[in-house]
């Protein structure tokens, strides 16, 4: 094809182009002329319909376009969320797997170390602190919740803070609670001291009013306890669940025969301002 054709064909597309915008240019203003209230004549009816037919006819392309334009954008979307949705869908698959692992190694550390419950396996029933004798402030409080609640002797009580203590007896409607700083000799509690990357296991064992320290003994006395140190239930061999915070080491002396350390720590909770408390039931429990 010879150069003139080509030049030819060029400036008959774009004659062709610009005769196209000049009759969409004045179907548009016709349009906007015959849109007014007054009722259309017979003739005017017909080309305003005319005008319509071509206007889709000649704006059929563009639009296309311009939906398959945005529909690609769309597809686009589909797939980044489907890609994300795939990525969530193989961590719930590593976590499924490590949720497993975590679980065979609790279920092994809960035998070897003879821990019957945990903290998790535990439901919370509220309940208010209705009475306490002023003769025995640390001893022992009543709460409004009793037999008829499923409230049962030896369960743990506590608060959002800590340990508070233990069911000692019911009623249908109310319940006694033994406080940890009562100094009765059956009210030892074994614990565990978070020291840093070691933990240290002893006993709670009594309550100094007078410098609001709960006592634990048993702690070997190779062992360097930092202050501050995290002090909470271990679950051997007792009542109380593993995990729950008593307090933070005060300060540490040696024993009478300097043999073993005493730790002396203050209780997370303000013993002598307890109004509302929570009541530890297993989640199994049927009653």
């Amino acid at each position: 094809m010879s150069s003139k054709k080509k030049k030819k064909l060029i400036d008959t597309k774009y004659i062709i182009l610009i005769i196209i915008g000049i009759i969409i240019v004045l179907l548009s203003i016709f349009s906007f002329i015959v849109k007014d209230k007054r009722n259309l004549s017979k003739p005017e009816q017909i080309l305003k319909d005319g005008i319509v037919f071509v206007e889709n006819i000649i704006l059929f392309p563009f639009k296309y376009v311009g939906n398959e334009i945005s529909e690609l954008y769309h597809l686009k979307d589909v797939y980044k969320e489907n890609q994300i949705l795939k990525s969530n869908l193989d961590r719930y698959d590593l976590l499924y797997t490590q949720n497993n692992e975590l679980k065979k190694e609790l279920k092994a550390l809960r035998e070897e170390m003879n821990i019957d419950y945990m903290l998790s396996e535990y439901e919370y029933l509220k309940a208010s602190v209705i009475n306490r004798n002023v003769g025995y402030w640390y001893d022992t409080i009543t709460i409004n919740k009793g037999s008829m609640d499923g409230i049962e002797k030896d369960m743990a009580v506590i608060t959002s803070k800590g340990l508070v203590g233990k069911i000692t007896k019911t009623t249908n409607t109310t319940s006694d609670v033994k406080l940890i700083t009562s100094n009765n000799s059956n009210n030892k509690i074994s614990i565990i001291i978070n020291n840093g990357e070691e933990e240290l296991y002893g006993i709670l064992t009594g309550y100094n009013e007078k410098d609001n320290t709960l006592s634990i003994e048993g702690i070997s006395s190779n062992s360097e306890i930092k202050t501050d140190s995290v002090v909470y239930t271990s679950g051997l061999n007792d009542l109380f669940p593993s995990g729950i915070i008593i307090g933070k080491v005060k300060n540490v002396e040696k024993d009478n025969y300097g043999l073993a350390k005493d730790v002396n720590i203050t209780p997370t909770n303000n013993m002598s301002d307890i109004t509302v408390v929570s009541i530890l039931k297993r989640k199994d429990d049927k009653k």
